[in-house]
């Protein structure tokens, strides 16, 4: 029976192996190599690559000034461009961060007045690593032993974004006027500096570093309140309440969750949604932009057309990884924003929707823009932009289109009509045309302008409710005239040239185990490791055992190779007498955001007293149902043991619901055909670690496993 359960499990697993890839595994990568870190990259992706090499060293020399510490080994930094949306990842465990580099979103996701999104990204991430790695006394003497199962600066993933925004904005010289005003936790960080001095941060990481309940505990233990009163004399409590944020901060928790990224931060599986936009797509009048899984690796944006009537969705672009769209008035051409791969710049298109054809409009220069929003003027002619470029310059921009009769082949000129350290958003055109309205944050807050095209002028705009030909259900009249001046444009040179030596990637350096993890027993002591390369392609967990009862020792390992479509598992185990090997093959055949299907072919070979071989053909389904995931294997299998000459044959099923309860921690609830029910707890599900219990109900039993 414990037979089935097996199969089972390895059955049940495979679709891990698509939810986290970086990328096709056609994909060529390379490793930048500098004396702290592995900037690992694509094909395509070496500008980026080389401007986050030169960003890391900087907050390296500046951190381990700042706090007096770095981690002493070598950190990963992978950029891909595997979705659609902004993401940055940080895996404490693993020394590792991840960084796609499609700026889905920027305006909501990053500070759009740093100068890089580039810098801003590696110097915060890093700074949080740093600040979660951070050990010194106690801890220090235990991590050589231990790794990473001693993080006593291991905070809650809002306090260390804080901790990360705060340092990176000192780290890079940012001005107040264009510092992140969005988080509490962040400006809780900078007024502990400000009131208590420069060295707070580094004083408050010793004194947590040097606790031993916060040592043994990956910090949750830690007495924050009394380390505050022996730095400042008051308690957390009143640091807090003395705070101009006290309202924003009243919930704040400093201790953290065991693990301490959440969804919003971690790479979208193949279960969630593609931001916070919308759940599932991106709506504009009857067209939808939903991201779907592409090639069973990539999470892209596509065109859909949305029937309100039937509520029927019909998909008009494959693999287009389009992320905003607008209808022209005459409703049959629809307008694009489209990510090109690696290093290069967006791409603005026209699809006509009776033809189903696309044409190229702009395409923009080498990542040095990015269109956040657009609007079509009420007779189809013009387009107004915001356009984020390098130097921190987000602003109103007016593209001319192609008079009928020109054809695309016409250069079109982008018009600036701001440029400035203002963050201009959101352009609208008035339904008579004449004036462009935006939103504009000039004046410290967030308000609404008017550029008049005939003259150029520009005006704050007044709204008042109330039924209106001119703006929706809104009114509006023009304000006062304001002078908006030109700004010096910073000169962009293009991406740096380090210099440092770029290998074909090696995954061998980030395997070194990097958390030992004891588990002793009544009679008996395990060690538990696991780990991955930095593109999570090789995988393995290893449990090591031995009774000194029985004075036996056991094992168990597990390898899962993903360089292939098809990712291939190998375990080996033993437990006294009773020793098993298998492997295991898995092919996905459907891979969507909503349903994933596989076939699996495995071999397996059982000792206890005889030898047993068992070969087995398998089908796995999932289907997501609200936010669980209902999951079906069948699989059958011919096996035969020593001093049988026949082979028996059988089908086997195993039914499941799993619930992600966050990035890091997944819950399954399972039944199985003889009977058998189970419950388990799949801790860092990339590195597949799991907690579980199984009850026989015939032998009204149960058996508690890891693995």
């Amino acid at each position: 029976m414990r037979s089935v359960l097996a199969l089972g499990v390895l059955l049940g697993l495979p679709w891990l192996a698509f939810a986290q890839r970086l990328g096709e595994p056609t994909l060529a990568w390379y490793t930048i190599h500098t004396e702290h870190f592995r900037v690992t990259f694509p094909a395509g992706l070496e500008g980026l690559a080389q401007e986050a090499t030169v960003a890391a060293e900087e907050a390296h020399q500046y951190l381990l000034t700042k706090l007096g510490y770095a981690p002493p080994e070598k950190i990963d930094i992978v950029l891909c461009d595997a979705t659609d949306t902004a993401h940055r990842e940080l895996d404490v465990f693993q020394n590792k961060i991840t960084i796609c580099v499609a700026q889905g979103d920027l305006t909501e996701r990053f500070n759009p007045k740093f100068p890089s999104w580039v810098r801003q990204s590696v110097f915060s991430e890093y700074a949080q690593l740093v600040s979660a790695d951070f050990v010194f006394g106690f801890s220090e003497v235990l991590r050589p032993l231990l790794g990473k199962l001693i993080l006593p600066n291991l905070k809650s993933s809002e306090l260390l974004e804080g901790i990360g925004e705060y340092l990176a904005e000192e780290a890079l010289n940012t001005p107040p006027d264009v510092r992140s005003g969005i988080g509490g936790e962040h400006r809780f960080v900078r007024y502990l500096e400000e009131r208590f001095g420069s060295d707070f941060l580094r004083e408050w990481h010793r004194l947590r570093a040097n606790d031993p309940w916060a040592t043994l505990s990956l910090g949750l233990w830690s007495n924050d309140d009394r380390i505050f009163r022996r730095l400042t004399g008051r308690s957390l409590a009143q640091i807090v309440a003395d705070s101009a944020d006290a309202s924003v901060l009243k919930h704040t928790d400093l201790t953290p969750s065991p693990f301490p990224k959440g969804k919003g931060n971690s790479l979208p599986s193949l279960g969630e949604g593609p931001g916070e936009r919308s759940p599932d797509a991106y709506k504009s009048g009857s067209l939808i932009i939903k991201r779907e899984i592409h090639r069973h690796s990539y999470l892209y944006g596509d065109l859909y057309l949305y029937d309100p009537k039937t509520k029927r969705e019909t998909r008009l672009t494959e693999g287009a990884r389009v992320y905003r769209a607008a209808l022209f008035p005459n409703g049959k051409r629809v307008l694009l924003a489209r990510y090109r791969w690696g290093d290069q710049g967006p791409v603005l298109s026209l699809f006509d929707l009776q033809t189903r054809q696309m044409q190229t409009l702009k395409e923009f220069p080498i990542h040095d823009y990015f269109i956040d929003s657009f609007a079509i003027s009420p007779d189809g002619e013009q387009i107004a932009l915001s356009i984020w470029r390098r130097g921190g310059f987000q602003d109103i921009y007016l593209l001319d289109l192609p008079q009928r009769g020109e054809g695309m082949g016409v250069r079109v000129q982008l018009k600036p009509i701001t440029r400035d350290r203002a963050v201009d958003l959101s352009p609208a055109f008035s339904p008579d045309g004449h004036f462009v309205l935006f939103l504009s944050d000039r004046d410290g807050s967030f308000k609404l302008y008017a550029h008049r095209l005939a003259d150029g002028a520009f005006f704050e705009v007044d709204l008042s409710p109330g039924p209106s030909p001119t703006r929706g259900g809104e009114q509006w009249e023009l304000g006062p005239q304001v002078q908006i001046e030109p700004e010096p444009f910073p000169p962009w040179d293009g991406f740096p040239d380090t210099g440092y030596p770029i290998t074909s990637y090696d995954p061998r350096p980030s395997l070194e185990p990097k958390i030992l993890v004891p588990l002793p027993g009544t009679s008996s002591l395990s060690l538990l490791t696991f780990g991955s390369d930095a593109l999570r392609e090789h995988l393995y967990s290893v449990l090591l055992g031995f009774n000194w009862k029985t004075l036996q020792p056991s094992y168990y390992v597990r390898y899962e190779n993903r360089v292939l479509l098809a990712s291939l598992e190998t375990l080996l185990r033993r437990d006294g007498n009773k020793a098993q090997q298998s492997v295991t093959a898995t092919l996905p055949i459907i891979t969507s955001l909503s349903t994933r299907q596989s076939l699996s072919l495995f071999y397996r070979r059982d000792e206890e007293g005889f030898i047993s071989h068992q070969i087995g053909l398998g089908w796995s389904g999932s289907w997501k149902v609200s936010h669980n995931w209902l999951e079906v294997s069948l699989w059958g299998v011919t096996q035969t043991r020593t001093g049988q000459r026949l082979w028996e044959n059988r089908i086997n099923w195993r039914v499941g619901v799993t619930a992600e309860l966050s990035a890091n921690l997944r819950a399954r609830l399972f039944a199985e055909q003889d009977g058998q029910l189970g419950i388990e707890l799949e801790l860092l599900p990339d590195r597949l670690v799991r907690l579980g219990a199984l009850w026989n109900p015939q032998q009204n039993s149960v058996q508690f496993y890891l693995r």
